[in-house]
């Protein structure tokens, strides 16, 4: 009999070791790519990228997570010879959307990169896109399958690997190169990108058939299977799809609205880069932490629902809410003010502290959204995820184009309309699953103790960078020693309040909602 350690902590745990390497190297890889490309070169990376990310979305989004939902359900049930049934559904569906974007890139890839991106540069990079997203759906459908299943050392090693052959890769391609021509740049980080995909995608494959999977069958497809299937995976992705051809339409337009403010084209661009490559992905490195909880929930509650146990449900929604708040708020709290200097230290760019302060809160709101919007994918209410996701990010556009064209609001005027969006869906959100699942509210306990947390680690990150400035001499060291302080504050205070956030996830997922645990 196969024994597993069922628990949240374990899950979280594995996938936040992960994350936080696979954090740390995709900050080193930034830093790299700021180095060799530049910020204009991150901007036409970011266009090139955007049309990525919708045949990513389009291709993959709703079929992994018909994958993680089903596979868990099966696994709760006991019906594991469906798995390899769901797998090889996974694939015909994949290849076949996959073959879509192909035809449409191949044959229209001029028209889309000067006519539609406005950059006719990008079309370069359009070959080795296609081979990525090839590479990537395999992988990405085997890690979903894994995570399903609550193995979920598998898709972290993958994952980490991966970021490391990308870095070594794609630094050898840029150093051997180092030209100015931002096309070729991003071609050959799309490169760099399908050589590390080629590892991903052959270690889950080997793992899947040689490494303690033989239980899986391969069974014939059956009508109620696919139908459920088709039912978790045609909204997700029409969800994700929709979602990511407004952002991208977002990418597109801002340079442009940008330059209606009065900057010119290559200020707009680099504007781009900043914002897309150093800034938001610096404010959002906490997001390791967040997804991975997130994301061990997310079998606990598919297999909860399918054994029919509300009330582990309930609690289970609820203990997502909370820790989501626990890890986002005060680590995004304790980024707001370092971040200016750590911008300066590795991207060597200077951002004002309004622009950090915005694009901190707009952070916090993005982890409160994704986490919810998981919870409703899980519950099976993805048709309300998509409606309210798809409607968030029209109204950004539509602020971002109103708002950016204004002098003095610029930039500005996007951090704006994402977080106020962002926010209106999450409290949207919010609502649903209130009023599906029945969770207790305990607004105190969910919302209260994380701000009250943030605003705290806030106040004394300034003061211990302030006290370390003149103690240390190395900036590295000054920020590390503040960051170990607040990190020390916050156990501290959790304590005195008494949570015990490493206890709570470590309830075990078999067992039921323990009444005892009353502040949750």
């Amino acid at each position: 009999m196969r024994i597993q350690k069922k628990t949240i902590l374990y899950a979280a745990g594995v996938l936040a070791c992960g994350n936080i390497v696979l954090q740390a190297l995709g900050f080193l890889y930034r830093v790299l790519l700021s180095h060799y490309a530049g910020a204009e070169g991150l901007g036409v990376y970011r266009l090139v990228n955007s049309v990525y990310l919708v045949c990513n979305a389009g291709c993959l989004s709703g079929i992994t997570m018909a994958c993680s939902r089903l596979s868990a359900a099966s696994e709760a049930r006991g019906e594991r010879g469906k798995i390899g049934m769901i797998l090889r559904l996974a694939f015909l569906v994949f290849l076949s959307a996959c073959l879509f974007c192909g035809a449409c890139l191949l044959l229209g890839g001029k028209w889309i990169a000067s006519d539609i991106l406005g950059d006719g540069r990008c079309a370069r990079a359009f070959p080795f896109m296609l081979l990525c997203l090839a590479l990537t759906g395999i992988e990405n459908i085997f890690k979903s399958l894994f995570i399903g299943l609550e193995r979920m050392q598998y898709a972290a090693t993958s994952e980490v690997c991966e970021q490391v052959i990308r870095i070594a890769t794609v630094w050898f391609l840029l150093y051997q190169y180092q030209g100015e021509d931002y096309g070729t740049i991003a071609m050959l980080i799309f490169a760099g990108m399908v050589i590390s995909e080629v590892f991903s995608a052959a270690f889950l494959s080997f793992l899947f058939r040689h490494w303690k999977m033989q239980g899986v069958r391969h069974a014939p497809l059956e009508g109620e299977t696919v139908r459920q299937f088709f039912f978790i995976a045609l909204p997700v992705s029409a969800s994700a799809l929709i979602g990511n051809v407004i952002s991208s339409a977002g990418s597109i337009l801002l340079p442009k609205r940008l330059m209606v403010a009065g900057l010119s084209y290559e200020q707009a661009l680099s504007a781009l880069g900043v914002l897309s490559g150093m800034a938001m992905p610096l404010l959002l490195l906490p997001i390791a932490l967040v997804s991975s909880v997130c994301t061990a929930l997310l079998p606990a509650i598919t297999g909860a629902q399918a054994t029919g146990n509300s009330k582990r449900v309930r609690a289970l929604v609820g203990r997502a809410i909370t820790t989501v708040g626990l890890i986002a708020v005060p680590a995004t709290a304790v980024l707001i003010p370092l971040a200016p200097k750590l911008s300066v230290l590795f991207f060597r760019q200077s951002l004002s502290t309004l622009y950090v302060s915005l694009l901190g809160a707009t952070a916090i709101v993005c982890y409160y959204q994704m986490a919810s919007g998981s919870l409703l994918n899980a519950l099976g209410l993805q048709h309300w995820n998509v409606i309210i996701s798809v409607g968030a990010e029209l109204c950004q556009v539509f602020l971002m184009y109103r708002w950016c064209a204004f002098p003095w609001l610029g930039i500005y005027g996007y951090l704006i309309a994402m977080l106020l969006t962002g926010a209106v869906a999450f409290l949207l959100n919010f609502i649903i699953l209130y009023r599906k699942v029945g969770f207790s509210l305990r607004p105190i306990r969910r919302f209260g103790v994380p701000f009250f947390c943030g605003a705290a680690l806030f106040f004394w990150t300034r003061v211990f960078h302030q006290v370390f400035s003149q103690i240390c001499y190395s900036d590295i060291a000054v920020l590390a020693c503040t960051i170990v302080s607040v990190g020390i504050l916050y156990i501290i205070v959790l304590r005195l309040m008494g949570i015990r956030l490493l206890y709570y996830l470590s309830k075990r997922i078999e067992k039921p909602y323990l009444p005892g645990l009353h502040m949750w």
